[in-house]
């Protein structure tokens, strides 16, 4: 078990790996990246169980291999660095993202964050 290893793979990269997650960055990094667009999608999830269908607001990044899935939180970020709560002002505006540790169904976890500027 203690053998060197070269390239190893988060688990939860298997489970949604078409969105950027907290386990794409690596602890401390922070990426200052351009909103492409946002809009709504339906996303596949894996809840452990099964395979389900939910309708997300999905931001795509200007050079990015992967969009991210906003929340509530990371939307009220946006729209108050933003001055606006209109996703067409989002539009090829500079956002920086982190790993940020978070209280979630009962437990602590890792999550992606828009850092605050205001």
């Amino acid at each position: 078990m203690n053998e060197q290893k070269t390239s190893v793979t988060h688990w939860k990269k298997l489970t949604n790996p078409n969105y950027i997650g907290a386990h794409d960055l690596q602890p401390g990094q922070e990426l200052s990246v351009m909103i492409e667009s946002v809009a709504n999608e339906v996303v596949k999830c894996f809840d452990g169980k099964s395979v389900k269908e939910e309708t997300c607001i999905v931001a795509k990044i200007k050079g990015a291999k992967k969009p991210m899935i906003l929340n509530k939180t990371n939307c009220k970020i946006i729209s108050r660095n933003l001055d606006s709560p209109y996703i067409e002002d989002w539009v090829g505006k500079p956002v920086t993202i982190y790993v940020a540790k978070v209280r979630a169904f009962g437990e602590s976890t890792e999550a992606l964050r828009i850092k605050s500027t205001k």
